[in-house]
C-alpha cells in the first residue's frame, strides 16, 4: 500500500495541509497568479482555464500528490506532482510544481514543500516501476530567481531553454502563399479530434514528447480561449498539412494592457515541412489579427526545437521577450540537506 508523503510540521506562520477538494482551487489559483506576477511574469489564469486543468490531469491523484500551504485559513502555496514517461529516449519525468506568495517566502519554507514533492514522487517512482532512467524536473520562467535559487541548491540544473516571442503587426507583413496543392479550409468544433491527433503526430519527434491521453484532449476540448473561427488550417484534400490554432487572451489582454493574438500550436506534418505551409499560415493569421485590431502576435518555442523553428520564427519578424527553462536532477541521488532539515527528518 502507497504511504504517502508526511505533511511538514509549520515553519513560523506557516502550516500546510493536503487538498480538500475544488474548494480550493480558487485560492490555489490566487496563488499561482499572484506568485507569477510578483516575479514580473506577465501571464494570467483564470477560474475557468484552471478549473479545466485541474478536472483533467493524467497521472496526478489530488488527494495524494498535492500539498497547500497557509497563514491562518488563507492559501499562500501549493505544490503539486506528476509524471511521465518520453517516447523517444523512454526516460521517465518525474515533475514537481509549486509555487509561493512572497509572504509565504523564507524560513525553509520552499525548501520544505520541494522536499515534500520529492518524497512523494519517490514513493511513486517505487509503486510504479520503470525501466528506464528517471529524473526529477521543474519548469520556471525568467523571474522566478527564488525558485531556481532553491532548485539549484537542491542539485537540479537547467537542461532545455523555451522563449515567448512577439512581433509587432505594424510592420510589413509578407504575402506567402500556400505550396500547390495545399488549401486553406475553416474547421468547427466537429473536426477537434483531427487536429488534435495531427499537433500529437506533428510533434512525436520534438525533445520530451509523450503521447496525449484521453485526459489531455478533453483539457484541450475545454480550452476556453479555443475559437476555431480564429483557426488556420491547410489541407490536402481531406488530410491535414498543418495548423495554426490562433486564439486571443481577453483577460490577460486586459489586465497588461495590450491588444494580443497568439498564433500558437503550429504543427506540420513531416512530409509537408520545409515547404512553407507554416510561414503561409502564420503570414495569414498575423492578417487575421491586424484585421481584428491587435497590434502585436505571440507564441512560445522551444529553442533547439528539430524543425528548426525558432529560426523560421525569427524570420517571420518575431524576437524574444520571455525565457524559460527545464531544469532536471538524475533520480534517485542523496536528499538535499537544506530540504532535509526544513522537514525535520
Amino acid at each position: 500500500m502507497t504511504k504517502v508523503a508526511p505533511i511538514p510540521p509549520p515553519i513560523g506562520p506557516t502550516s500546510f495541509r493536503g487538498y480538500r477538494g475544488d474548494a480550493d482551487l480558487a485560492g490555489m489559483l490566487a496563488v499561482y497568479n499572484g506568485a507569477r506576477r510578483a516575479d514580473g511574469v506577465t501571464t494570467l489564469e483564470t477560474l475557468q482555464g484552471f478549473e479545466n486543468t485541474y478536472r483533467h490531469l493524467t497521472n496526478c491523484d489530488l488527494a495524494t500528490d498535492t500539498l497547500l500551504a497557509q497563514q491562518g485559513e488563507r492559501i499562500v502555496g501549493y505544490a503539486r506532482v506528476t509524471w511521465w514517461v518520453e517516447e523517444a529516449t523512454r526516460d521517465r519525468v518525474l515533475l514537481n510544481l509549486y509555487w509561493l506568495l512572497p509572504e509565504a517566502r523564507g524560513g525553509s519554507v520552499a525548501e520544505a514543500m520541494l522536499a515534500w514533492a520529492e518524497t512523494r514522487l519517490a514513493e511513486i517512482a517505487r509503486d510504479i516501476p520503470h525501466d528506464g532512467r528517471e529524473f526529477l524536473v521543474a519548469y520556471l520562467d525568467g523571474g522566478e530567481d527564488e525558485r531556481e535559487a532553491v532548485l539549484r541548491a537542491a542539485g537540479y540544473a537547467r537542461t532545455q531553454t523555451y522563449a515567448e516571442m512577439t512581433r509587432p503587426l505594424d510592420l510589413p507583413i509578407p504575402d506567402l502563399p500556400l505550396p500547390e496543392g495545399v488549401a486553406l479550409r475553416p474547421v468547427t468544433w466537429d473536426d477537434g479530434r483531427s487536429l488534435w491527433e495531427a499537433d500529437q503526430r506533428a510533434f512525436r519527434d520534438h525533445v520530451g514528447y509523450s503521447p496525449g491521453t484521453e485526459a489531455d484532449y478533453q483539457q484541450w476540448l475545454g480550452f476556453e480561449h479555443a475559437d476555431p473561427a480564429l483557426w488556420k488550417v491547410a489541407f490536402v484534400g481531406d488530410a491535414i498539412a498543418g495548423q495554426v490554432l490562433n486564439y486571443v487572451n481577453e483577460p490577460e489582454n486586459a489586465a497588461f494592457g495590450r491588444k494580443r493574438g497568439w498564433t500558437e500550436d503550429i504543427a506540420v506534418q513531416r512530409e509537408w515541412r520545409g515547404r512553407g505551409v507554416a510561414r503561409a499560415l502564420i503570414a495569414e493569421s498575423m492578417r487575421m489579427f491586424r484585421d481584428m485590431g491587435m497590434t502585436e502576435v505571440a507564441l512560445g518555442v522551444h529553442t533547439t526545437n528539430p524543425t528548426g523553428a525558432f529560426r523560421l520564427y525569427e524570420g517571420l519578424g518575431y524576437r524574444v521577450v520571455t525565457t524559460s527553462w527545464e531544469l532536471r536532477r538524475l533520480f534517485p541521488g542523496p536528499p538535499p540537506s537544506p530540504a532535509k532539515d526544513a522537514v525535520g527528518n
